[in-house]
Parts: C-alpha cells; structure tokens; sequence
C-alpha cells in the first residue's frame, strides 16, 4: 500500500514539472507573438512574469533574446545590447550555433542604428559571416550582406552599393519579397547621401519599396520610406513636398522604435520649417524633438554600450586565453604519451622502409607533375581555340561588311546611275523607271546598313560606355523590348583589349535576350567600385531557364563567355529559373 502511494507521488511530481516547463514554453511563444506585434506593454508583463519562475539553461537563454528584442523596441539600446550578450553567452554554453549566429546579426544591426557609434562591430559580423558562408544559406549571406553595406554607407557608398547588391542576389534565391523592398530602400538611401547625390534615383528605389509595403500592409516601414522621401525633396530644395511627405510620416501610428524614429523626423520637420520661412513652426518641432532626444538620451546610451563592449571582450579574451591553456597542455600530455609509446616502433621501422618510402615519394610527385602540366596544356589549348574563334568570328563579320561595300554596293551604284541616264534620254517608261529606281535606291541603303555593322561595336574614340548604350538603343525595340544602361563609376577608359571583351559578353547575353528571354524590359549595369574591379550584370524579366538544361545552340555562346571570363581570372554567375528572368553577373580583376 505504502509503495503504491510512493508511485502515485512521484507520477505526479512529473507531471507537475512536466506542465509547468510546458507553460513556460507556452509563455516565450506568446512573448515572441507580443513583439513580432509590437505590443510593448503586454510583453513587459509576460517578461516579469517569467523572471519570477524556475527557468532552464535555454529558457533563460531564449527570454534573454527576447527581452533584447523588446528593450530595442523601446529605443534602450544599451539595455538591449546588455541583453543580447548574456543571451548570446547562455546560447554558446548550450552550444547553440544558430541562436548564436542570430544574436550577432542582431547585435551588429543594433550598433549601426547608433548616432556615432564608436563600438567596434567587426567581431560579430565577421562571425556571422563565416557561419552564412559554412551553412550557405541565402537568407543568411543576404543578411549578411545588407549588414556589410550599412557598415559603408558613410565611408564608401561604392562599396555600399556593391554589398547591397551581393544582398540583393542572394535574397532573389529566397522569393522574401519584403527584404527585397528593404534593400531598395537602402540602396536608395546610399544615393540620397551627401557623397552621391543621386536623389531621382533614390526616389524610384524608394517608390518601388512603398508599394511592397503598401501590399503587405506594414505601417512602420511605410512611415520609414516617407521620412526618406522627405528627406531627399529636402536636398532637392521642394521644402513643401519635404513637409507633406514628413507629415505622412508623422500621421502614421508606429510601435517599433517610435522614440528614435519621432526624434529624427522632428528634427528634418524643423529644418524644413525653418526653409520655409515658418520659424513659428520650425520651433514648435525643434521642441517637440528636444522631448524625444530627453527620453532617449542616447550619450548616455552609448557610453553604456561602450562599457559592456569592454568587459564583455576582456572576457572573452580571458576565456579565449584559458581554453587555449587548457590546450596546450592536453596537447602536451597527449604529445608525451604517443612519443613514449612510439619511440621504439619509430626507431626500428625507420631504417627499413626509408629508403621504399623515398622512392615511392619520388614516383607519385613525378607522376603528379605529369598529370599538373597535361592538365595545363589541355586548358590552354581550349582558351586559345575560344580566341581563334572568336577573332574568326570579327575577321569573318569585316570581311563580309567590306565584300558587301565594295563589290555589291558599288554594282548597286553604278546601276543606279545607268537607269537615271536612260531615264534622262526619253520620257516613255517613265513610270517603270521610277520604280525601278525606288527599288535599287532601297537595295543600296540596305548594302550600306550592312556594311556599317562593322562599326557596330567598340569605336576607337567613343569607349565601352558610349558603344554599350548605342548598342541598346538600337536593340531596344517600342513597345516590345527596352534595354537600359545603368553605369556607376567608369570615370577613365579601360584598356583596348578589356573593352573590345566586355563588349562582345554584353552583345552576346543581349542577343541571348531578345531570341530566347521574351522580354519587355532588359538592364545592363556597368559598376566599376574601384581601379582594380569591375562588375557587369545583365538583367532581364523574360520567362528565365533552368541553367542545368539550356539548349545546346545557347549553352555554347554562354560557355564560351564563361571560359573568357575565367580566362580574364574573373567570376561568371548566372541565376535564372522558369519564369522567373535571369540575371548573370560578371566579375573582371583590372
């Protein structure tokens, strides 16, 4: 009996401890759908109702992060931060690699949403990095990628840009449409500053990203893209357009980060009052945003920040110092024993088979050697066939271009002459005549457009830039096809040779376009970030391929730029699918 009511108190001890982690794993997914809703009040409630309950080592670690996440919320950045280390320290204890991963990213974003952030965020974004990079995963190198830029947007807008659109190509793997949006935004925002000022630009990146927003009905980053907008008819001297769009801004109720996002539109509605002759105004909102910058009081903020960044690092150091102690004194020990034990054995096989093992070793360098330079040779020989064709290919086109000028055109010319002489000398047949001469004056014209192909190319004097955009302008086609040339940086002509290569890539994918894409719309970007790089992107909304079952006629054009390309020690990168367009990128050292 006794033994009986010892079971039935145990099982329900079990029970209990069962439930009861179960309702503390029910309340961090209600505090997750709390903060995904920006309902601050009720999550703080849910916070402090878990703070006085028995938690694991990974409920812990999981109210920490949200806890962070709802501190930044509220615009207390060094409470968050604070917060996003013991979580990210709890979540290494339990080792787990993606929560960690997370907490980096979501720390560098913190920082960089900083006024004059002084902090250091290189340790955790480069350890997000490598993990996205180990993993492979879109979503995460796209992440990554949108941090990187945000980290140029001041110093290097070029480099900003160029991150942006790493994003940009890895999230197109991931159909996130709204991410999408937000690097539009930011890439927008890149132009719009100071060292740029490409503010018409910024305004189309900014629309396309309010129309996503507006479709998936997210009020905050609508209110973002006005203040944006504002901010760009501000430099464009449109003060009143500047004040319309900040008062939409303004009208719209926000929950994240409303501290911040009021202090700063306050502070452009001032300026633009003050534009506008509005003094009245312009000091109304330079008190309004005094309100906010006291609730904020981000010098404070930072130096906090600056505090926790210290201690945390000196310790992880420390820690780095000791598991590295640790080590090397187990490496030690291990070292010692494996040397004692095999001594011996080491001594007396040495002998025998130093003399089979050198040999061996001389055998297999030799024949790996071999293999190295018929390896070399057989690659060679397919790059220099590429060249032959291709330099068969422009010898073939000027030869046909002068045999059609100088031959047919001048038959056409001379015949053209002949029918106007006989025309001149009797007036019957008139009628005939003039047909006639219609039909071998609309010959000729046609001999000579042909003939001109052989212009239709790099011209000597005009350059890449120039040839690219003549080249799209007389493929796009109204209402049918447009091409777009979108250059960014291209200060100084490239070398003869690279220009005349990059042409023909172009030619060539733009071709592929019009033949098999069935496209409306095709972009060519030319973007040279720096003296030693530039970057190429064909763009187009056509109906896409799968890359693994192009057609053979095809494939071989798209097989001969890449083998080019590697040839220049550049990347070639083509990202399509059916029905979904195709974009190739092509990266060329200088």
């Amino acid at each position: 009996m006794a033994l009986r009511k010892r079971k039935r108190f145990l099982f329900a001890a079990v029970f209990c401890t069962a439930v009861f982690s179960f309702a503390q794993e029910t309340s961090l997914e209600v505090l997750q759908k709390h903060i995904a809703n920006k309902e601050i009040e009720s999550s703080k409630l849910v916070v402090s109702r878990l703070k006085q309950q028995k938690l694991s080592k990974l409920q812990k670690a999981g109210l920490l992060y949200w806890e962070a996440n709802l501190l930044r919320l509220e615009n207390k950045d060094d409470l968050s931060y604070k917060s996003y280390i013991a979580a990210k320290e709890g979540y290494s204890e339990l080792d787990s690699i993606d929560k960690v991963a997370k907490i980096n990213l979501e720390i560098v974003s913190l920082l960089l949403a900083v006024n004059n952030n002084n902090t250091d965020y290189n340790l955790y974004i480069n350890e997000f990095l490598e993990y996205a990079k180990k993993t492979n995963k879109p979503e995460f190198l796209s992440q990554g990628f949108m941090q990187l830029g945000k980290s140029f947007y001041n110093t290097n807008p070029a480099l900003a840009i160029h991150y942006f659109q790493k994003a940009a190509t890895e999230n197109s793997k991931t159909k996130d449409v709204v991410y999408g949006a937000r690097i539009w935004q930011n890439i927008g925002a890149t132009y719009a500053s100071d060292k740029v000022m490409k503010l018409d630009s910024a305004l189309y990146l900014y629309e396309k990203a309010l129309q996503v927003y507006r479709k998936n009905n997210l009020p905050e980053y609508i209110s973002y893209i006005y203040i944006n907008k504002g901010v760009v008819f501000t430099k464009k001297k449109q003060f009143e357009k500047a004040l319309g769009s900040f008062l939409k801004a303004d009208s719209i109720p926000v929950k994240e980060f409303k501290n911040k996002n009021k202090e700063a539109l306050y502070g452009f509605m001032a300026a633009a009052y003050k534009e506008t002759g509005e003094y009245k105004k312009a000091l109304e909102f330079v008190e309004k945003q005094k309100v906010y910058q006291e609730i904020l009081n981000e010098s404070d903020q930072k130096k906090a920040i600056d505090e926790i960044s210290i201690k945390y690092k000196t310790k992880e150091k420390e820690k780095e110092n000791q598991t590295l102690k640790q080590q090397l004194l187990q490496n030690k020990m291990a070292l010692t024993a494996i040397i004692v034990a095999l001594v011996f054995s080491i001594i007396i096989g040495l002998l025998a088979v130093k003399n089979l093992s050198k040999k061996k070793k001389i055998i297999s360098q030799e024949k790996l050697l071999e293999i190295q330079k018929l390896e070399k040779k057989l690659k060679e020989n397919e790059l220099n066939e590429i060249d032959r064709m291709l330099e068969g290919q422009e010898k073939e086109r000027q030869k046909i271009a002068n045999e059609l000028h100088d031959n047919l055109g001048s038959l056409l010319a001379t015949l053209k002459f002949n029918f106007q002489a006989i025309q001149n000398k009797g007036a019957s047949h008139e009628l005939l005549f003039q047909k006639t001469d219609s039909i071998i004056d609309e010959a000729y014209q046609e001999v000579r457009n042909i003939a001109h192909l052989k212009n239709f190319g790099i011209i000597g004097k005009e350059g890449l830039l120039v040839s690219v955009k003549k080249m799209a302008e007389k493929m796009s086609v109204r209402n049918t096809t447009q091409f777009n040339v979108i250059p960014f940086g291209l200060g100084e002509r490239l070398e003869g040779n690279m220009e005349r290569a990059i042409f023909r890539f172009i030619q060539e994918l733009c071709t592929n376009c019009l033949k098999y894409a069935e496209a409306t719309e095709v972009n060519i970007y030319l973007n040279q970030h720096d003296v030693h790089e530039i970057n190429i992107i064909v763009e187009d909304n056509g109906n896409g391929f799968d890359p693994g079952k192009i057609n053979a006629h095809q494939g071989m054009g798209l097989k001969n730029i890449e083998a080019k390309v590697e040839q220049l020690n550049g990347t070639f990168t083509i990202d399509s699918g059916i029905s979904k367009g195709t974009t190739i990128i092509i990266e060329l050292p200088l």
